[in-house]
């Protein structure tokens, strides 16, 4: 589903007039008030959408397809410096790399300081390759600190923000399973229903939204149906 398709009536914009407006279309592309306003409402649905298929999905990790790059990101170490800053991008931390001074990438444990019993200042106070991170707000403090400055040798790894819709967007569809686009201006529609209080609206949208988001959870928790999980057998010792 596009954002707008003023010839096929299928965009998000139409749906949105079809279902708040008796299909009398136009009714919002025609007003630039009004479709800035539901621009705004699909980007908040955007954000819904993307909350519900992050908690839902397992090991094959929700990103939106409109992104061009990776949800990666790379930074430089900095000899003795234990806290970097995170983007407010980062949604969610999947995991934390870091390159020793010898070239080879380890992974980190991530821990948090409630776990520990003493001091921030005195855990790991000597400098060293890092092998922990704790996350703060918007930073990662790496324990120890690095003995060492090199580029682009901490790598995050990290789930964001979907890619939002401008107004003056035509093709641009949602970054996730078409099957599921129309959560989008269902979304919107209850937003703007509410607000203006079109009771009438409110219970059929709210009805139409609960059977997709069952749906959506089902199918990304389901979406790595490539992989087989096997069970092993464990030997323990009693000596």
């Amino acid at each position: 589903m596009t954002f707008s398709n003023t010839t096929t009536k299928d965009g998000i914009i139409q749906d949105c007039e079809f279902w708040l407006f008796g299909a009398n279309y136009g009714t919002i592309t025609n007003n630039s008030n009004l479709l800035n306003t539901f621009t705004a409402l699909s980007n908040r649905a955007l954000d819904h959408v993307s909350i519900i298929a992050m908690g839902a999905d397992d090991r094959w990790q929700f990103d939106d397809t409109n992104h061009t790059d990776y949800p990666i990101a790379t930074t430089n170490l900095v000899t003795d410096q234990r806290d970097y800053v995170l983007s407010v991008s980062h949604l969610r931390i999947t995991r934390v790399e870091i390159k020793d001074d010898q070239g080879k990438w380890t992974i980190l444990t991530p821990f948090d300081l409630a776990d520990i019993g003493i001091a921030r200042d005195e855990f790991m106070n000597t400098s060293a390759t890092p092998m922990y991170y704790d996350k703060l707000g918007n930073s990662l403090f790496l324990y120890p600190a690095p003995n060492y400055s090199q580029s682009a040798s901490l790598r995050v790894y990290f789930q964001r923000e979907p890619s939002y819709f401008l107004s003056t967007d035509t093709t641009k569809s949602p970054g996730f399973a078409s099957i599921f686009h129309r959560l989008v201006p269902l979304n919107a529609c209850l937003d703007y229903a509410t607000a203006n209080n079109l009771t009438d609206k409110i219970t059929v949208l709210n009805n139409k939204i609960k059977e997709q988001e069952e749906e959506i959870k089902k199918f990304f928790g389901r979406r790595n149906r490539d992989e087989k999980l096997t069970m092993r057998a464990v030997t323990t010792s009693t000596e």
